[in-house]
Protein backbone atom coordinates (compact mmCIF):
# COMPACT_ATOMS: atom_id res chain seq x y z
CA UNK A 1 0.00 0.00 0.00
CA UNK A 2 1.35 3.41 -0.99
CA UNK A 3 1.23 5.97 1.75
CA UNK A 4 -0.25 9.33 0.66
CA UNK A 5 2.09 12.32 0.73
CA UNK A 6 1.71 14.60 3.68
CA UNK A 7 1.02 18.25 2.95
CA UNK A 8 2.84 19.27 6.11
CA UNK A 9 6.62 19.39 5.74
CA UNK A 10 8.68 17.55 8.32
CA UNK A 11 10.06 19.69 11.12
CA UNK A 12 13.55 18.31 10.42
CA UNK A 13 13.25 19.49 6.82
CA UNK A 14 12.16 23.00 7.86
CA UNK A 15 14.93 23.33 10.42
CA UNK A 16 17.51 22.15 7.87
CA UNK A 17 16.22 24.56 5.20
CA UNK A 18 16.41 27.47 7.65
CA UNK A 19 19.92 26.38 8.66
CA UNK A 20 21.10 26.15 5.03
CA UNK A 21 19.70 29.58 4.22
CA UNK A 22 21.17 31.17 7.34
CA UNK A 23 24.51 29.48 6.78
CA UNK A 24 24.79 30.68 3.18
CA UNK A 25 23.96 34.24 4.24
CA UNK A 26 26.56 33.96 6.98
CA UNK A 27 29.22 32.73 4.51
CA UNK A 28 28.58 35.76 2.29
CA UNK A 29 28.67 38.23 5.18
CA UNK A 30 31.90 36.81 6.63
CA UNK A 31 33.75 36.52 3.31
CA UNK A 32 35.04 40.08 3.44
CA UNK A 33 36.73 39.25 6.76
CA UNK A 34 38.20 36.05 5.31
CA UNK A 35 36.45 34.02 8.00
CA UNK A 36 34.35 30.90 7.78
CA UNK A 37 31.23 30.52 9.94
CA UNK A 38 33.03 28.04 12.23
CA UNK A 39 35.96 30.47 12.66
CA UNK A 40 33.53 33.28 13.49
CA UNK A 41 31.71 31.03 15.95
CA UNK A 42 34.97 30.19 17.73
CA UNK A 43 35.74 33.92 18.04
CA UNK A 44 32.21 34.50 19.33
CA UNK A 45 32.47 31.79 22.00
CA UNK A 46 35.95 32.89 23.08
CA UNK A 47 34.66 36.44 23.51
CA UNK A 48 31.50 35.22 25.28
CA UNK A 49 33.56 33.21 27.77
CA UNK A 50 36.01 36.11 28.15
CA UNK A 51 39.15 34.16 27.37
CA UNK A 52 38.46 31.44 29.90
CA UNK A 53 38.41 28.54 27.43
CA UNK A 54 41.10 26.05 26.56
CA UNK A 55 41.38 24.29 23.19
CA UNK A 56 40.15 21.09 24.87
CA UNK A 57 37.02 22.85 26.15
CA UNK A 58 36.39 24.39 22.74
CA UNK A 59 36.77 21.03 21.02
CA UNK A 60 34.16 19.47 23.32
CA UNK A 61 31.78 22.38 22.80
CA UNK A 62 32.09 22.10 19.01
CA UNK A 63 32.06 18.28 18.92
CA UNK A 64 35.50 18.29 17.27
CA UNK A 65 38.63 16.35 18.00
CA UNK A 66 41.24 18.29 20.00
CA UNK A 67 43.55 18.04 16.97
CA UNK A 68 40.97 19.66 14.67
CA UNK A 69 40.29 22.43 17.18
CA UNK A 70 44.04 23.03 17.60
CA UNK A 71 44.30 23.47 13.82
CA UNK A 72 41.38 25.89 13.82
CA UNK A 73 42.85 27.90 16.71
CA UNK A 74 46.25 27.93 14.96
CA UNK A 75 44.65 29.46 11.85
CA UNK A 76 43.00 32.16 13.96
CA UNK A 77 46.31 32.78 15.77
CA UNK A 78 48.07 33.13 12.42
CA UNK A 79 45.46 35.73 11.44
CA UNK A 80 46.30 37.44 14.76
CA UNK A 81 42.70 37.13 15.97
CA UNK A 82 43.37 34.79 18.92
CA UNK A 83 46.19 34.39 21.42
CA UNK A 84 47.02 31.71 23.96
CA UNK A 85 48.13 32.44 27.49
CA UNK A 86 49.20 30.10 30.27
CA UNK A 87 46.59 29.49 32.95
CA UNK A 88 48.09 30.83 36.20
CA UNK A 89 46.62 27.95 38.25
CA UNK A 90 47.49 25.18 35.79
CA UNK A 91 50.71 25.84 33.90
CA UNK A 92 49.98 23.09 31.34
CA UNK A 93 46.62 24.60 30.31
CA UNK A 94 46.62 27.29 27.65
CA UNK A 95 43.71 29.72 27.76
CA UNK A 96 42.50 31.25 24.53
CA UNK A 97 41.57 34.93 24.24
CA UNK A 98 40.82 37.43 21.52
CA UNK A 99 43.52 39.83 20.46
CA UNK A 100 42.65 43.52 19.95
CA UNK A 101 42.41 42.76 16.22
CA UNK A 102 40.21 39.76 17.00
CA UNK A 103 37.83 41.88 19.08
CA UNK A 104 37.66 44.55 16.37
CA UNK A 105 37.02 41.92 13.69
CA UNK A 106 34.39 40.18 15.80
CA UNK A 107 32.59 43.48 16.42
CA UNK A 108 32.54 44.22 12.68
CA UNK A 109 31.28 40.69 11.92
CA UNK A 110 28.56 41.08 14.53
CA UNK A 111 27.35 44.33 12.95
CA UNK A 112 27.15 42.64 9.54
CA UNK A 113 25.46 39.55 10.96
CA UNK A 114 22.96 41.75 12.83
CA UNK A 115 21.93 43.11 9.42
CA UNK A 116 21.72 39.58 7.99
CA UNK A 117 19.51 38.44 10.87
CA UNK A 118 17.35 41.54 10.63
CA UNK A 119 16.69 40.89 6.96
CA UNK A 120 16.17 37.16 7.52
CA UNK A 121 13.64 37.77 10.32
CA UNK A 122 11.93 40.85 8.86
CA UNK A 123 8.55 39.13 8.49
CA UNK A 124 8.42 38.21 12.18
CA UNK A 125 7.30 40.41 15.06
CA UNK A 126 9.66 40.97 17.97
CA UNK A 127 7.44 38.66 20.05
CA UNK A 128 7.67 35.92 17.39
CA UNK A 129 11.45 36.33 17.23
CA UNK A 130 11.72 35.92 20.99
CA UNK A 131 9.42 32.88 20.88
CA UNK A 132 11.49 31.34 18.08
CA UNK A 133 14.69 31.96 20.06
CA UNK A 134 13.15 30.35 23.15
CA UNK A 135 11.89 27.32 21.19
CA UNK A 136 15.25 26.79 19.47
CA UNK A 137 17.00 26.94 22.84
CA UNK A 138 14.61 24.29 24.16
CA UNK A 139 15.33 22.06 21.17
CA UNK A 140 19.06 22.46 21.65
CA UNK A 141 18.83 21.79 25.39
CA UNK A 142 16.64 18.73 24.84
CA UNK A 143 19.02 17.31 22.26
CA UNK A 144 22.01 18.04 24.50
CA UNK A 145 20.36 16.16 27.40
CA UNK A 146 19.81 13.15 25.14
CA UNK A 147 23.55 12.93 24.34
CA UNK A 148 24.62 12.04 27.86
Amino acid sequence: MIKPKSTTPRMLYLVKRAEIDGYSRMVKALAKYELTPIQYTVLYFVDYDEGDLSSAQLSRRFFMTPQSMNELVAILEKKKLLKKTTDPAHKRILRIALTAKGKKTLDACNRDLDAVEEKMLQQLTSKEIETLRELLRKLIDTNREGEG
